[in-house]
């Protein structure tokens, strides 16, 4: 019984510790956000033009023209000026064997074809914001 309850407040603990590094990193993201740099918002793109299958990187929303940066290699690619919003949705079944379940996805439109970029429920106000301001 004492063993299963260590386990729990280290776990506890443990958990704790991690929800601080990921609000901390948060407010940092945010802060650089205000001050007008270059923010990077991890994100995975789906794009019909280029494959159909989600791609891990970064939403660049402060560069002009809106910018993703791959997470593996590659190197950075612009999206199309003409990119808009359509609609915001909670991931299907289906995406959230592929993406995290708790993401929300921004579909758009443009003249290459749709754009899905899936982003976490604390990143979704600057997405869309950067999004109506391109």
């Amino acid at each position: 019984m004492i063993e299963f309850v260590i386990d729990c407040v280290v776990l506890g603990v443990v958990g704790s510790l991690i929800g601080m590094l990921i609000r901390r990193r948060h407010r940092q993201r945010s802060a650089r956000a205000a001050d007008g740099a270059p923010a990077g918002i991890p994100c995975m793109i789906k794009r019909a033009s280029h494959g159909n299958r989600w791609r891990p990187g970064r939403l660049l929303i402060h560069a002009k023209p809106l910018t993703w940066r791959p997470a593996y290699g590659r190197s950075a690619v612009v999206l199309p000026d003409d990119l808009h919003r359509t609609a915001v949705r909670a991931v299907s079944t289906r995406e959230g064997l592929v993406i995290n379940p708790g993401s929300r996805i921004v579909e758009c439109a443009s003249s290459d074809g749709t754009v899905l970029i899936a982003v976490m429920p604390v990143d979704l106000e600057q997405v869309t914001g950067a999004l109506s301001a391109a």
